[in-house]
């Protein structure tokens, strides 16, 4: 969840993603954990201001992706799968109970486009200081991480089991729709230009 002030006035947005955790058979070399996940950006409506997304694209700090801003947040050693074995981790996670906060300066990339329409817009935005994205008087509070139980999947992503998943993001970026490349529409990263970089699947996790 993040939870922003724009002149004063708080504003709140939250996602409910997915995080998966398993033991896969060694093969020719590979980890014996695998990871995924399966959910959207946070979404935050600042108003008139703009809107702000926290993507499922960790930025510069792979430790930022979900798999492992999890771990971070319940202060497993620098987001690092806990215990010495697969099953001894799985062990703890499955035991891990309630909220933490997060700092600001642990969150996956924050982003911003200046036309919603138009994914050529995007702009990377400063956790610490979001005035400079959207105005004086708009700054990021607090940043929160919530264990909650998502049900069994297909059920969950119809709310049927559990907290259901997050869906809809399409409503705020109708260019996704049916979208599978970069956001810029290529199908190749040949810049470092955000909108060439960034992907579908940042909003909208596999």
């Amino acid at each position: 969840m993040l939870e922003a002030e724009v002149d004063g006035e708080p504003k709140i947005g939250s996602s409910v993603v997915e995080v998966t955790y398993s033991k896969q058979s060694r093969f020719a070399g590979q980890s014996d954990l695998a990871g995924s996940y399966r959910g959207e950006a946070v979404v935050l409506d600042l108003g008139s201001r703009g809107t702000l997304f926290a993507l499922l694209n960790a930025g510069s700090d792979s430790r930022s992706m979900p798999e492992s801003i999890i771990l971070r947040a319940f202060n497993f050693d620098g987001g690092a799968f806990p215990g010495p074995t697969v099953d001894e981790g799985l062990k703890k996670l499955r035991q891990l109970p309630g909220k933490r906060e997060l700092p600001l300066t642990s969150l996956p990339m924050l982003v911003r486009f200046r036309d919603l329409n138009d994914p050529m817009t995007v702009e990377k935005v400063d956790p610490l200081d979001i005035s400079k994205s959207f105005g004086g008087g708009a700054r990021l509070v607090r940043a929160t991480l919530e264990i909650v139980p998502v049900g069994i999947w297909p059920l969950n992503s119809f709310g049927m089991t559990g907290e259901p998943i997050t869906t809809g993001v399409e409503k705020r970026l109708p260019w996704l729709i049916g979208m599978a490349s970069n956001i810029d529409g290529t199908s190749s990263t040949s810049s470092t230009v955000l909108s060439n970089v960034l992907h579908v699947g940042d909003f909208k996790g596999r």
